[in-house]
Parts: structure tokens; C-alpha cells; sequence
């Protein structure tokens, strides 16, 4: 990943318009009654928040990331929730021992990771046995612009899939990454997530910044980078915007 494509106030915009696709990844966790349940790459806490939230104080919230802010902000969210805590690490290794945890969430996480198997590995790892792991990630290779130069709308799509992201296929690989860990019970939906404005898309998917990057770095020259630009503008003020793109999440057990 050349740089990060996220940022605190970009996890907590995206939270906000993601709430059926949020719930519906916390109902394999609804049945655990007690124990450690783990949101591995947590952010700014959101998810971990829910989670302890929802399943209550007998079972124990815990929320890494690699991300000294993203912590601080989370730690500080979580003041008032005695069963949710806050670590500083990476996503692998997984710093608990082996099968320990009632439960894994990820969101978003795997693809930024330059070694995804790896880390499904690891949560197969400390998972219980018939223990659940949820995957949650984002489809970039099929971010389409309804009303823009084609050409150029691939050209994006491509950048960001293969070069701005470190796995952009990660949502098209989860099954294989969950066979290939040994994980069983592989059930994948698919929830299409549509934006119809270029404010929402400016906030939520970053893409005036990735433009900037792409004619900075030659991947767009100026011509392209105008005439796009202009293209979402027109569609804008026109009232006829519409970009989609696809989330997935993949649950299994241990």
C-alpha cells in the first residue's frame, strides 16, 4: 500500500453507512455467552464498542491494531465499558495462546496485509474449537462510475485494486484464504453499496485523493485527470451521480 487509504474520520464516516452490513457480521457472535472475543484491526473502536455492547458483560471485548491513534481514540470511546479493552500490536502474531477465543471480527483488515494467509492462519490458530471468524472487506475491482469516461473509470479501478491497496482482490480470495487455514462452515454474502453523490465519495471511498496520487505518479496524465474530474462534477450538479461498489462478509468456524 503506497500510503494509507484511511484515516480516522474515514472509519467513523464509513461506520455510519455500513449499519445492515455491521449487524448482520455480529450475528454469529450473539450465541457466545462468555470468553474473549477478538476485533483484530480495530480502528477507532466502533466494532469492538458494539460488540461488548450486544453480547454484555460476561464476555470479553478485545480490540488490536497496529495504529497508536486509532487506539488512543478507541481507548478513550471505550471509557464507560468495562468489558472492552484496547491493545497496541500487529495482526500477526495474534498475541494469545493457542484456541482461547470465543470469536474473531475483522473488518477492512485484510486488504492492507502483505501476508493475508498468514494471519487467517493465526485466527485459526487461537480460535476454540467451533468457534466463529468474520470477515468483513471491500471489493475494489468492481468499483464502477456510472457516468464517467469508461477508459479512465478502469484505469482508477485498476490503480487502486493493484496498486494502492496491498490486496484489492482480498474479498474475492476469503474462501480460498478460509479453506486453504482449515476453517469449515464457509458462508460469503455479498452486500452492494451504492453512492450517489461526489461528496459521499470524496468522504467515504477517498477517491479525490487517489486521483491527485494517480497524476501525481503518472498513472493519469493532466488531460484524464480533468476530463474525469469533470465528468463526476457534471454528474453531480446534474443530479444523475451514481458510483457502486461491493462489501462481502465471509464467516466460518474453527
Amino acid at each position: 500500500m503506497s500510503d494509507k487509504h484511511y484515516d480516522i474520520s474515514y472509519l467513523e464516516g464509513t461506520a455510519s453507512i455500513l449499519k445492515k452490513l455491521k449487524e448482520y457480521s455480529y450475528n454469529p457472535f450473539t450465541a457466545i455467552l462468555k470468553g474473549t472475543v477478538l476485533e483484530l484491526g480495530c480502528g477507532t473502536g466502533i466494532d469492538a464498542i458494539n460488540l461488548g455492547n450486544l453480547l454484555g458483560k460476561e464476555v470479553k471485548i478485545v480490540g488490536i491494531d497496529h495504529d497508536s491513534r486509532m487506539i488512543d481514540k478507541a481507548i478513550s470511546a471505550a471509557a464507560d465499558n468495562e468489558n472492552v479493552e484496547f491493545i497496541l500490536s500487529e495482526a500477526s502474531p495474534i498475541p494469545f495462546e493457542d484456541a482461547t477465543l470465543s470469536g474473531i471480527r475483522t473488518e477492512r483488515l485484510i486488504q492492507h496485509l502483505k501476508e493475508p494467509q498468514k494471519v487467517i492462519n493465526e485466527a485459526y490458530r487461537v480460535l476454540k474449537p467451533g468457534q466463529p471468524l468474520v470477515i468483513v472487506e471491500t471489493d475494489w475491482s468492481n468499483l464502477s462510475f456510472y457516468n464517467a469516461d469508461t477508459a479512465i473509470e478502469e484505469k482508477v479501478s485498476r490503480y487502486l485494486t493493484d496498486e494502492k491497496i496491498n490486496n484489492g482482490r482480498a474479498a474475492r480470495q476469503l474462501t480460498g484464504y478460509l479453506e486453504k487455514a482449515e476453517f469449515k462452515n464457509i458462508k460469503l454474502e455479498v452486500f452492494p453499496f451504492a453512492l450517489k453523490s461526489l461528496k459521499e465519495v470524496f468522504t467515504y471511498l477517498l477517491i479525490d485523493q487517489s486521483l491527485t496520487e494517480m497524476k501525481s505518479k503518472g498513472y493519469l496524465n493532466a488531460e484524464e485527470y480533468d476530463s474525469f474530474i469533470a465528468s463526476l462534477q457534471r454528474a453531480d450538479s446534474n443530479h444523475y451521480f451514481a458510483c457502486s461498489m461491493n462489501l462481502v462478509v465471509a464467516s466460518a468456524l474453527k
